[in-house]
């Protein structure tokens, strides 16, 4: 993670109900349709129930570990984890919480080689080889990176003698199965990018075209004041989310972290807005998880707007879902015609409200970056 807060070791964890051996992947992670992870970053495990009271369920980091005591701690709450790969995790006994190993944190970025000074970045063929180290160590669990922001972030300079070496990233994901970034628009020091929500899907964008088959890719998302002069709105965290979302993620996780004018681990509580709407869109995400595992549909709708709008379709039980997120920072009004559709109406999810369609088309006012979901019977 950026902003000076490095992790070599993290955890992912799945804070839930217990699952049964069915419904896992030898040791990987649940199949079940209702299961999605949303999670938050290097947070203490006593802060678990907190957390699954905002809908979160998984935890991503577990602060120099996995210990024994740590991964006990994760066992008695029915968690899951995606772990560095050491020792104590493989011997454990509580090893059945680790779902997935976890390479260091941002390989990409320049690497630290004392107080203040950094070097190049790891190597993309050292990743590699790394991953292939941990899976001839246990080939029964998948293995996740998380890259930095130069994923997306052409004016990145934070990489050192890598800057700008796009093709570093072919390399690096080789034999990995989970690829995550984080970026974070509001609180970046890059003037390109302040405030330009779109990086965030430019970069699932530039993963989610690397992905080999059997490859997934999840996004770092920000809540908190990286700016201590300019926080993110409830209205940008959920246009983040959604955009990751619509371009191809299939796991989100939180940045919750806060450095001044004090640190403070869990700094989302600082802001009741944001909670809240964390909140409700995990709920909503959890709601919609089996239609968002559903096979995307291609050349179902066209749009008619003045300002991009990304959208992503699915059938699901014979309900086709579009979610539509303005990729602007501007309002406009949004026609949308959807392939083979009767119906007179489609209900606007979480919204409390319907449009009207006719002969398969219907308009919808977006805001600035505005989220809309809609649901077609």
């Amino acid at each position: 993670m950026p902003f000076g807060f490095r992790i070599v070791v993290a955890v992912l964890l799945f804070v839930g109900a217990p699952v049964s051996g069915g419904e896992l992947q030898v040791n990987g992670f649940p199949t079940d349709a209702n299961f999605f992870p949303i999670g938050v970053w290097l947070q203490s495990p006593t802060r678990a129930a907190s957390y699954k009271a905002i809908g979160i369920n998984t935890f991503v980091g577990l602060y120099e570990g996995p210990t024994e005591e740590q991964l006990a701690a994760l066992a008695r709450q029915h968690m899951f984890a995606i772990a560095g790969q050491n020792d104590v995790a493989l011997k454990s006994v509580n090893r059945h919480v680790i779902k997935a190993w976890m390479q260091e944190d941002e390989p990409d970025n320049a690497q630290p080689i004392g107080p203040g000074v950094y070097g190049t970045c790891i190597p993309a063929i050292e990743v590699a080889r790394r991953t292939r180290e941990m899976k001839a160590r246990d080939p029964t669990r998948p293995i996740m990176i998380n890259f930095g922001q130069g994923v997306a972030n052409e004016f990145w300079r934070g990489r050192g003698p890598c800057n700008g070496d796009q093709g570093y990233y072919d390399t690096a994901i080789q034999g990995a199965d989970l690829l995550s970034y984080d970026i974070y628009p509001v609180g970046s020091t890059t003037p390109q990018v302040k405030g330009r929500l779109e990086y965030v899907a430019r970069g699932v964008t530039n993963l989610a075209k690397r992905a080999t088959d059997g490859q997934s890719v999840w996004m770092a998302l920000e809540t908190t004041a990286l700016d201590p002069t300019r926080r993110p709105t409830a209205a940008e965290v959920r246009a983040e989310i959604w955009m990751a979302l619509v371009h191809g993620a299939t796991g989100i996780f939180y940045f919750v972290h806060e450095f001044k004018p004090t640190f403070r681990e869990d700094a989302i509580f600082r802001y009741p807005d944001i909670v809240e709407e964390v909140t409700k869109t995990n709920r909503l995400i959890l709601s919609l998880s089996p239609a968002l595992k559903s096979p995307s549909v291609s050349g179902a709708i066209s749009v008619s707007s003045q300002v991009p709008i990304a959208t992503m379709v699915k059938v699901y039980k014979d309900n086709t879902y579009i979610f539509a997120v303005a990729m602007q920072n501007s309002p406009s009004t949004a026609r949308i015609t959807v392939n083979n559709v009767h119906q007179t109406s489609a209900r606007v999810i979480g919204e409390g409200r319907s449009v009207s369609l006719a002969q398969g088309s219907f308009e919808d006012q977006f805001e600035g970056y505005g989220v809309h979901l809609y649901q077609i019977p």
